[in-house]
């Protein structure tokens, strides 16, 4: 996929619209960061744009890391990570109506592949996408492969769960085998739904799905049931949790758990707070006319003492909006700079890598390659007593 600008020399290209960046944050560097990328190209009907997905998730690791290459950006959030680790994704897929989409799970492993290990790519037999069962994960579009090669992909029911206790708030819950055993670090990679008793599931709900009796933990709105289980996880198990994240292109806003998407986001949540990216995702459902939000008080129960799990409070959440990071490089200028030639654009909400292509003929059917480069400028030196006639095109590489 390739999205650029074209000029000839004096020329520069008109633009697009654009929705302008929205950032809110506190002055507190303790405040966590929430990354909410949005992009109006992600679906097109009902499917999901594998290359769009893949925009949007690269960007959000890269404007949540300040790291521009995408597997170190990866290793960043990961820390001691080693070419060894095992990580699991945990997915929703109880509703295969409105699951984690495979597409959106995959641009995230495509970048956790990127990781480098000296010279080598992370291993992909080394990441698991999990759920309560494989049948739900079929139904939901995943392949199952429980193989010595390519990303694995299984149910628990296919390998039992835990003898480990855990106290939920007095409900006793048996983990994952695949949580105790098999997975060195985990990403929670939740969906946007509401839910008749919750209020809402997000990521910290996400873990009804890693237990042995879910229903054991539904009295009080989950309340303070699902703030207990997380609580528990994070300080009993020998797993680190990273990445907490959000699929959000489509989602229910009425009538969940189950059923059909009623709402387009066209959207992904990305942070390593959870309740944070909870609350985030509970103000995107209010904005949305959710009904039930006012039952999601799971998520500032886990806030408080003495879980202690996150920040709740929106007005402590550094929330950056990053709108349509697929649209094309944007207002390209060409000017003459004594024997150069100098090339400036835009490429608002993007902070990827740019190709930069010179051609003697306006349809580039044949062309230069002259620069992968960071950067909104680039001269080309020494060009102009040539006296030929070039055309440039500046791509986003994504």
């Amino acid at each position: 996929m390739a999205s650029g600008a074209v000029a000839t020399l004096g020329l520069s290209t008109g633009t697009l619209s654009m929705l302008s960046r929205k950032s809110s944050a506190s002055d507190s560097l303790d405040d966590p960061r929430v990354i909410v990328v949005s992009d109006q190209n992600a679906h097109s009907g009902s499917q999901i744009s594998a290359e769009i997905a893949q925009v949007m998730m690269d960007e959000a690791i890269r404007q949540y890391t300040g790291i521009t290459d995408i597997g170190a950006a990866y290793q960043s959030v990961l820390p001691d990570i080693t070419a060894n680790s095992v990580i699991g994704i945990k997915v929703n897929c109880i509703n295969s109506l409105c699951p984690t989409h495979p597409v959106v799970v995959n641009a995230l492993i495509n970048g956790l592949l990127q990781m480098n290990f000296v010279g080598n790519p992370f291993p992909a037999n080394n990441i698991i996408i999990w759920d309560r069962s494989s049948w739900s994960l079929q139904y939901s579009g995943y392949t199952i492969n429980s193989g010595t090669t390519g990303v694995r992909c299984f149910g628990t029911n296919t390998v039992g769960y835990s003898s480990t206790t855990l106290n939920c708030a007095g409900s006793s819950q048996h983990p994952s085998n695949i949580l105790t055993n098999y997975c060195d670090f985990l990403i929670d990679f939740a969906v946007m739904k509401n839910h008749d008793t919750a209020g809402v599931t997000f990521t910290m709900k996400n873990h009804l799905g890693s237990i042995h009796n879910p229903s054991g933990l539904h009295g009080g709105y989950c309340d303070p049931y699902v703030p207990a289980l997380n609580q528990q996880i994070r300080d009993v198990l020998d797993v680190q949790e990273s990445l907490h994240i959000v699929d959000a292109i489509f989602g229910i806003y009425y009538g969940g758990p189950s059923g059909s998407p009623n709402m387009i986001y066209d959207g992904i949540i990305l942070g390593e707070d959870r309740v944070a990216v909870d609350a985030v995702g509970r103000q995107i459902l209010d904005d949305c006319g959710c009904s039930t939000i006012y039952r999601a008080t799971h998520i500032d129960t886990a806030a408080a003492v003495p879980y202690n799990l996150g920040t709740a409070n929106l007005n402590n959440i550094e929330i950056i909006n990053i709108m349509n990071p697929s649209i094309a490089v944007q207002n390209l200028e060409v000017t003459r700079s004594h024997s150069d030639i100098v090339l400036r654009w835009s490429t608002p909400e993007y902070t990827g890598q740019i190709k930069v292509l010179r051609s003697t003929v306006p349809d580039f059917t044949t062309f230069d390659e002259l620069a992968i480069m960071n950067g909104n400028t680039y001269t080309d030196s020494g060009v102009l007593p040539s006296n030929h006639k070039y055309f440039y095109r500046v791509l986003k590489t994504w």
